[in-house]
């Protein structure tokens, strides 16, 4: 990644959070959110003991509305919703409360309307602000700070004569140049876990916690076909009586007649009504047909009604006859028709409907009987009625296989948000270059393509360049690893080929070395005395 990327991810992520922090900044800090921690049962079944209630100021209140604000007569903050306006007043009642509240906040009184539920968001909240977990957090911070100290501590003893480090408290923390390195990916890699848990986080809250689905009731009906009739009794018909199924000899049957029971029933249904009768006619094989007569309608109650029509050979026989002899000739086969004619309407978990048409029972007619179906299942016609039905849900995903709630949902990205940000923070403070260092910073910078070496022999040809960004071109254009030891001359970073050595040493600042003292001052010997020398003649 270039540095024009890091800082364009590095600016999107902190205006992400700069926004957020505004939007949740909680009324105490001065900020415009307000969070109630809900408890005991005025609003169920929608908030239960421990949920999370996050309430924003809006521009207006209309009824229907869930808003909090501080009473009065209780002294703590109420979360309540508004039924009715008594002038410039809001009156307030619980979901679950047979009375209204005893006080009528202003508009100017009312701490915001809900914006966002969090279901025992509330819990969480008070286990993350507890004592025990700020100790514990407290804890861990000071074992850190410890621990680097003591390795800074010993460290300093194996340097011996050079002068401790001059740091501040935090600066003092230090780690390995592996561990700071790893720090350093796993601090990109949450950092984008974090802001992917964010962009999620801000859709899931967008989106509303329920949502209109369709599905498909079945209403069922159930019909059932009967006929009665008596009988001298004899050989065919011993009791005298006639009973589903047995054979019509029409010459022996008296009081022959058709039932028909019909029974509507769903889970949920509410309001049937409607009539049921059975309209009786003959046909023929050649497409004539003529009405008979047909039963008294008969009310639903309770989802169901039997009708019942009175069937006459004798009558079917005739109209059969007439249609013949105007004909001059046979119109074939002739059958007696029973058709149910069902009008019952109804209402199904709050969705209306109709019922279907029923097939109709047919008799065949010979010159000495009618002959019944011989199907049982002619005898028991059922139908179902598709009802769509909306409902209202509660909105859900599908993850891996498994129905995951929207609250469950935004708990999770929540959660994974916190712990992302948490561990980004602390990989990020864990893998920071030190500040003012010139070579560290290279070093976590260039982590990937860093060697540690106890020693350093350089080869044949060494050469010195520029700058270590230069360093780090080398390394790339050879692909090879940058070799980095660390000597009382200073950190240094090489790149060997061949019998070529590429180096560059960053001095080492960080150590105070005490100077040389000054050599001592030498006074000049005095000069001898000069004599005059004899002058030979």
């Amino acid at each position: 990644m270039n540095a024009a990327a890091r800082a364009a991810s590095t600016s999107a992520v902190i205006a992400l959070a700069l926004a957020a922090a505004w939007f949740f900044w909680p009324v105490q800090l001065g900020g415009a959110t307000t969070y109630v921690s809900t408890y005991g049962i005025s609003m169920e079944p929608g908030f239960s003991t421990g949920d999370l209630a996050v309430l924003r100021p809006a521009d207006s209140y209309e009824v229907g509305d869930v808003v909090a604000y501080h009473s009065e007569i209780l002294d703590t903050k109420v979360m309540h919703r508004i039924v009715d306006v008594d002038g410039d007043r809001f009156v307030l009642q619980g979901d679950n409360n047979d009375w209204l509240d005893e006080d009528r906040p202003t508009a100017d009184e009312l701490l915001g309307k809900l914006f966002r539920q969090v279901p025992q968001g509330g819990r969480m909240l008070d286990a993350i602000t507890s004592p025990w977990s700020l100790g514990l957090i407290a804890a861990v911070v000071l074992g850190l700070f410890g621990t680097s100290d003591t390795v800074r501590r010993a460290r300093g003893r194996r340097r011996g004569r050079h002068a401790p480090r001059r740091t501040s408290p935090v600066a003092a923390v230090s780690f390995s140049m592996p561990t700071r390195a790893q720090a350093r990916q796993v601090a990109i890699v949450s950092g984008a876990v974090a802001l992917l848990a964010a962009v999620a986080g801000a859709a899931l809250l967008a989106l509303p916690t329920t949502t209109t689905e369709t599905r498909t009731l079945q209403v069922a009906q159930e019909g059932r076909f009967a006929y009665t009739g008596t009988a001298a009794p004899g050989t065919t018909y011993p009791t005298g009586a006639i009973a589903t199924g047995d054979p019509i000899y029409t010459r022996l049957v008296d009081d022959l007649a058709v039932s028909f029971e019909q029974v509507v029933s769903a889970p949920g249904l509410d309001a049937v009504e409607g009539v049921v009768r059975l309209d009786l006619s003959v046909a023929t094989a050649d497409g004539w047909s003529a009405p008979l007569g047909d039963s008294p309608a008969v009310a639903v109650e309770d989802g169901a009604a039997t009708a019942t029509v009175p069937i006459d050979p004798d009558l079917a026989r005739a109209a059969v006859d007439r249609h013949n002899a105007e004909i001059g000739g046979s119109a074939g086969t002739a059958t007696i028709i029973v058709t149910p004619v069902v009008e019952i309407t109804g209402v199904v978990q709050g969705a209306a409907f109709t019922a279907e048409e029923v097939p109709a029972l047919t008799f065949a007619m010979d010159p000495t009987a009618l002959r019944p179906p011989t199907s049982e299942s002619t005898f028991e016609p059922n139908a179902q009625v598709a009802v769509p039905v909306d409902e209202v849900v509660a909105r859900s995903f599908t993850l891996l296989g498994i129905d995951l709630p929207i609250d469950a949902a935004r708990l999770i990205v929540l959660a994974v948000l916190v712990v992302a940000a948490v561990v980004t923070a602390a990989t990020g403070w864990i893998g920071r270059p030190r500040s003012g260092d010139a070579a560290d910073e290279f070093a976590v910078r260039n982590a990937a393509r860093i060697l540690p070496v106890a020693g350093l022999s350089t080869g044949p040809h060494v050469v010195d360049v520029s700058d270590a960004d230069a360093l780090r071109r080398v390394a790339e254009r050879f692909d090879g690893l940058v070799l980095h030891h660390a000597g009382p001359e200073g950190q240094t970073f090489a790149v060997q080929d061949a019998e070529t050595t590429y180096r560059f040493v960053f001095p080492d600042t960080a150590v105070t070395r005490t100077p040389p003292p000054p050599p001592p001052a030498v006074r000049p010997a005095p000069a001898p005395a000069t004599m005059p020398l004899p002058r030979v003649a």
